[in-house]
């Protein structure tokens, strides 16, 4: 179950701040600028970073210091492309740098251009340190120096990693240190970078570190070029042929080619928004993309640094937040990379037609606190919602793609089959049976499953239609008009004048809560209706976050609180406060849909990457960032409101 954090705990947490990718190797950033995750696998899958930082440093004539965002002016992604732009200064040294994964190859690079504004020569020196944690841990791994390469190589069984530099020149890396880190008193290796030499010792076995060192001397107004790299392959004869075929020229063309491919890539949604709403917008498009691995799974967040307080993270794929994913890149136009989570959502799916609370990156079921007993009776362990909306964003893709061949090997298998269980799991009364809630925290009949289940049974009933079943569609379809009905009886409140948020223990549960907003988000009702328009006045006044504005999830939300206080109702979301967004779209109060987005642009970080939570005193970011269904809900947002309000 989520974990409620206290302050220090969440003052402590490092939010990560650009993240980049090829889909098979990702890597996040701290504000510091330091690497702070960096996942590779076939499937994404492994860490091997987790949160220890590999810190970069600079001496000019012999005065040393890491590069830190006290000197940072500018850590933004170029021109809407999944490439860094980094502005900095040590001394006279004016720098800027490009940090980008190779499209094609698993190589990460740093293209970094150093110009001396001084009036003299001046003696440059780059520190790189590397801190890998293979496999997520520290234990039997290896670093040693490559002669025949001029490189570090670190490695665990089949993650191999090799480390050096070129400058326009062609000169690679004139220094070197491996040591033992963490173990014994041993701080790091990285200590030996401070006095601008390096020991060059050239292996160590265990909890190792490792730092290399590239020497360029710059005449005054001239600019040079320098690029540190990664080289990330699961054996030792891979590293070397790729590092053979590297040199200056080979690494500008990468850069230029990993350019064009995401500036290509990132155009194919047009719309017609202020330049502010379009940045953002794109940003979320490729921040999506590179936390899906070429299996379709979409992780939830690459930021591993909730690890240290919860020993469990977000990078897990929840068939929720995967298939709203994928709903905003059919939104974008981008089908084929859907399709891949279909794909996986075809090969994940359970035997009855469920999905499970998560899955790995490869497909297997994550963990999960959710139980299969509670008390004497025993439980599916599932959200229903997340089944259903699986279904729901299917049929979406269709009307946008209009792909029957793709979705004809679909229909059996993953959209009657995931239909089918929904239909079977209703209750005498018709509404859904008892499940957890899209919060995962409490076990009842809850309105965003309810109004989602729905949606799907909507959806599968317009499947079976085109498909030529109509008897089956029909029985989809009264299936989720006896929903309704049964919603509306039990589920609202003349006396409140609001709709219950779930029905928990054979009773009504009236906590004002945003989850239902899904009720016209997803179809089950207008946005019009007097009863749904009542219900949101009620969240706006009740969940609006009077601090620094936002939506709280609901009254009395305690996850990751910062402290106790009756003024706020809790953390504001992202999410939330785009939901209200999106229903001021539906009623054509655009200036409030658009205030509510640019609240959003406002509290995303300088590179663009959204958070989950907001603290409500100073509008600094909390949990994990990037969240990657808070990019998905903002595409969404900006999508609507495009074609709203032509």
């Amino acid at each position: 179950m989520k974990t409620v954090l206290n302050y220090t705990e969440l003052k402590n947490m490092m939010v990560r701040h650009l993240s980049i990718g090829n889909n098979r190797i990702l890597l996040s950033f701290d504000q510091d600028y330091r690497i702070v995750d960096m996942y590779y696998a076939h499937d994404q899958g492994d860490n091997h970073v987790v949160g220890h930082p590999f810190r970069y440093g600079i001496s000019v004539d012999r005065d040393f210091r890491w590069i830190d965002r006290s000197i940072i002016k500018h850590m933004d992604y170029l021109d809407d492309t999944l490439i860094s732009d980094v502005n900095y200064a040590v001394g006279n040294i004016n720098l800027s740098s490009n940090d980008f994964v190779d499209i094609y190859d698993d190589i990460y690079v740093r293209r970094i251009l150093a110009t001396n504004s001084g009036n003299s020569p001046q003696e440059v020196k780059f520190f790189f340190h590397q801190d890998f944690y293979i496999y997520g841990n520290d234990i039997g791994d290896t670093a040693f120096y490559h002669p025949q390469l001029n490189s570090v190589v670190h490695y665990k069984d089949r993650r191999q990693f090799l480390i050096s530099t070129f400058d326009d020149a062609n000169n690679s890396m004139d220094q070197y240190a491996i040591g033992i880190k963490g173990f014994k008193g041993f701080e790091g290796t990285w200590k030996d970078a401070e006095d601008g030499k390096l020991s060059f010792n050239p292996v160590a076995i265990g909890s190792v570190d490792s730092v290399i060192g590239h020497t360029l001397f710059i005449s005054p107004n001239e600019t040079k070029e320098l690029f540190y790299f990664i080289i990330a392959q699961e054996n030792l004869d891979s590293l070397v042929k790729l590092t053979r075929a590297l040199g200056s020229e080979k690494l500008r063309s990468m850069f230029r080619l990993t350019s064009n491919y995401w500036t290509v890539w990132n155009e194919k949604k047009q719309v017609s928004q202020p330049q502010e709403i379009l940045a953002l917008f794109r940003k979320s498009q490729f921040i999506i993309r590179i936390h899906m691995n070429n299996g379709g799974a979409i992780m939830a967040s690459s930021d591993s640094d909730i690890l240290k307080n919860s020993k469990d993270g977000y990078y897990y794929v929840w068939p929720r937040d995967a298939a709203i994913a994928a709903y905003a890149l059919t939104k974008t136009l981008h089908f084929s990379a859907a399709r891949k989570f279909y794909d996986f959502a075809l090969d994940t799916i359970s035997k009855e037609g469920y999905f499970y609370h998560k899955y790995l990156p490869d497909g297997n079921i994550a963990s999960s606190w959710i139980p299969r007993i509670i008390g004497d009776k025993t439980i599916i362990p599932i959200q229903e919602d997340e089944t259903a909306l699986v279904i729901w964003s299917l049929w979406q893709y269709y009307l946008q793609s209009l792909d029957i061949e793709y979705f004809f090997p679909l229909y059996e298998n993953l959209i009657k089959k995931g239909a089918n269980f929904l239909l079977s799991f209703v209750d005498n009364d018709g509404l859904p049976k008892e499940s957890y809630d899209l919060w995962e925290e409490r076990y009842g009949v809850h309105t965003y499953t309810v109004a989602v289940t729905y949606a799907a049974l909507k959806a599968a009933s317009e499947f079976a239609k085109t498909f030529r079943e109509p008897d089956l569609s029909k029985e989809y379809g009264q299936a989720a008009d006896n929903m309704a009905s049964a919603f509306e009886n039990r589920f609202y409140s003349p006396e409140k004048g609001y709709y219950a948020r779930g029905i928990i223990d054979g009773k009504p549960d009236f906590t004002v809560d945003s989850q239902n907003m899904a009720l016209f988000l997803f179809g089950m009702k207008d946005p019009a209706d007097p009863r749904v328009v009542a219900n949101m006045g009620t969240i706006m006044q009740r969940l609006w976050v009077k601090q620094v504005g936002g939506l709280a999830r609901y009254e009395g939300d305690v996850y990751q609180r910062v402290r106790d206080d009756n003024q706020v109702p809790g953390n504001p979301w992202i999410i939330t406060t785009l939901w209200a967004s999106r229903y001021f779209i539906r009623t054509g109060d655009y200036d409030k849909a658009l205030s509510l987005l640019k609240w959003v642009i406002n509290h995303s970080q300088h590179s663009g990457e959204l958070p989950e939570q907001i603290n409500p005193y100073d509008g600094t970011p909390l949990s994990v960032s990037p969240l990657i269904w808070s990019h998905a809900e903002y595409i969404i947002a900006v999508v609507e409101l495009n074609e709203k309000s032509k």
